[in-house]
């Protein structure tokens, strides 16, 4: 399989939190990004080795979750949104209604669609997962054609299905 994402260009912060990853090497969205939130974005190539490595594993079908330090920018309704994200299952899809109902904002499928539009960590807080409410493939930065193949690499290889005693994922603690 192609992979239509790469190359990836991606940040993280003093702390070593991933904070910006673009599809397709938008370097341009990276920038912007960094003036937007004020933040001192780390690019060096000794301190992204694990989310590239992370990033790389995914992208070949052998990672179903990522276990990177997450620090997305952004204000509280998106955040509450990407949370959600987060919970989506690998191999799994929601509706931004439903999304929007999970946050307590029932109503709101437009906002939780726009708050996607600005995710700042693709493919780790994975909103190529949400779908129209009647099932078709919509809306996503990386293009349509990106979202319908991140789809198919996960149906390829679906984990075991979630349990109620398997660890949480690290990533959905980590956000600040």
């Amino acid at each position: 399989m192609a992979h239509p994402v790469l190359p990836l260009v991606f940040a993280v912060d003093d702390d070593d939190a991933l904070v910006y990853v673009s599809l397709g090497a938008r370097l341009g969205g990276l920038l912007a990004h960094g003036r937007a939130h004020a933040a001192r974005l780390v690019i060096e190539r000794r301190r992204r080795t694990r989310a590239r490595t992370e990033l790389r594993e995914y992208l070949a079908g052998r990672r179903t979750r990522f276990e990177l330090a997450l620090r997305p920018l952004g204000t509280e309704f998106q955040l509450a949104v990407w949370r959600a994200l987060a919970e989506i299952p690998y191999g799994a899809t929601s509706s931004y209604g439903e999304l929007a109902t999970t946050i307590g904002s029932p109503g709101s499928a437009r906002a939780v669609g726009r708050a996607n539009h600005v995710n700042p960590l693709p493919l780790v807080l994975p909103c190529h997962r949400v779908i129209g409410a009647d099932g078709e493939l919509v809306g996503f930065g990386g293009g349509l054609p990106t979202k319908r193949w991140l789809l198919q690499l996960e149906q390829q290889r679906t984990p075991p299905p979630w349990s109620p005693s398997a660890p949480a994922p690290r990533q959905l603690a980590l956000f600040d």
